[in-house]
């Protein structure tokens, strides 16, 4: 009895000495330092500027309040902004020691994000997105002309992770499936379009299937709504000047019955396209410079 009682005494110290030691260790927790380093290597790897608050160490989590991603040189046309805001992002302990996963979890715009990779493998990044609401993303929201809204989900699979972290490629590599709920797209801008009128659209689903690289192939887009049917087709980046980067599209939709109506202004124009109802139309061309549709065959 006596021996447990000294065993339970040792035990209860040990406990006692690594908790002052590790509340020691967490309230001088250099936060700032690694976050300051994490983003410099982010912004030398991805090319994207990286903003992240000072890290702070829990019990069973690594925490900071913020990550922000800005707008990368690349992106000449757009202006400097916080394109991307993470909040209340967190890194628990648990999935590290149970199965050696690296896991992030965090808000981001009205939803949630989760990020976890292999650490012994690492060659695959796991991405998924749930709720995010897709008109509070600032990139979205300085769109010029055009207000979209909608709530977005889609997991992804990055596949070329240590080519990416080596340096020995420029794009991710990998798959992109999701779904784009109750969106409404509003387009305006008068002479800068031609003064044309173009109606409100409303979707209720946009479901996605693409394969991501440097050829980006879109299997199928299937829209749901003010317009039915599909996009497919393939977009080929251009690493130096992106505005270069080559678009092959196949458009086959359908207008509904009140969308017919309110772009029945353009019925001549889109005559030329259509078999039947359906509008049926290839798109070719650079980002910058598109060449005009020509009808596909019925």
């Amino acid at each position: 009895m006596r021996f447990l009682k000294r065993l339970l005494l040792f035990i209860i110290g040990l406990l006692l000495i690594f908790v002052l030691a590790f509340w020691g260790f967490k309230e001088n927790f250099p936060g700032k330092s690694i976050a300051d380093a994490l983003q410099l290597r982010l912004t030398t790897q991805t090319g994207i500027p990286v903003e992240i608050e000072a890290l702070e160490l829990g019990w069973l989590k690594v925490s900071t309040a913020e990550i922000a991603f800005r707008t990368p040189e690349w992106l000449a046309a757009t202006p400097d902004l916080r394109l991307l805001i993470l909040e209340n992002v967190e890194a628990p302990f648990l999935p590290l020691i149970t199965s050696g996963k690296a896991k992030i979890l965090g808000q981001l715009h009205g939803g949630t994000i989760e990020v976890s990779t292999d650490l012994q493998s690492r060659k695959m990044l796991d991405i998924s997105l749930a709720g995010v609401e897709i008109e509070q993303v600032p990139l979205i929201a300085a769109l010029p002309y055009a207000f979209v809204s909608g709530s977005l989900s889609f997991s992804s699979q990055i596949e070329n992770i240590n080519a990416l972290q080596n340096q020995q490629a420029r794009f991710p590599e990998g798959k992109l499936k999701g779904r784009l709920s109750n969106a409404q797209i509003r387009i305006a801008g008068g002479a800068a379009l031609l003064n044309l009128q173009i109606p409100e659209l409303d979707f209720s689903e946009v479901l996605f299937d693409v394969q991501f690289g440097p050829l980006i192939a879109i299997r199928k887009i299937q829209i749901k709504g003010s317009l039915d049917g599909t996009i497919e087709g393939t977009i080929r980046l251009n690493e130096k000047r992106p505005q270069m980067s080559l678009i092959d599209l196949n458009i086959e939709l359908t207008p509904s019955a009140d969308l017919k109506e309110e772009i029945s202004s353009f019925s001549t124009m889109l005559r030329s396209f259509q078999c039947g109802e359906t509008i049926k139309v290839n798109l070719k061309g650079s980002l910058n410079r598109l060449n005009f549709p020509t009808r596909n065959k019925c």
